[in-house]
């Protein structure tokens, strides 16, 4: 996302083909939220749960454990935002309401790559590099 929004340049986003990025975002926030929370809601709407990264990470840190959650989620929510299709996002000034949309989830899920680190280091996991944007 980051450098299709400084270039401006279709070619530059995740599916230029296809123009499905806005959704790729999405489903890849999902999907993270997802390993952590443990739950998969299946096509028929039915839930399908099993062992959490949060709680392992809560059995150490909580508090640490439910920032963690609340950001994924704040994540999420700024990934639903984005519009299709992601290439008009991106276009225009700094303060073009589609760019901030695209910031807003940037910036959202690097504070989410901290708070992932974070708990990887909670629980053990040390060997993590956090490459800053």
């Amino acid at each position: 996302m980051e450098v299709a929004l400084a270039s401006q340049d279709q070619e530059d986003e995740h599916s230029c083909f296809s123009d499905n990025t806005h959704r790729d975002i999405v489903t890849n926030a999902l999907g993270l939220r997802n390993v952590w929370l443990g739950q998969y809601k299946r096509r028929d709407g039915s839930t399908l749960s099993g062992p959490a990264v949060r709680d392992l990470v809560a059995a150490s840190d909580a508090p640490l454990a439910g920032r963690t959650t609340a950001q994924l989620e704040a994540s999420l929510k700024a990934a639903e935002a984005i519009q299709p299709p992601f290439d008009r996002e991106i276009v225009g000034g700094r303060d073009a309401p589609g760019r901030q949309r695209v910031q807003a989830a940037i910036d959202s899920l690097v504070a989410q790559s901290k708070l992932l680190v974070e708990s990887a280091n909670a629980i053990g996991i040390t060997k993590l590099t956090l490459v800053q944007p």
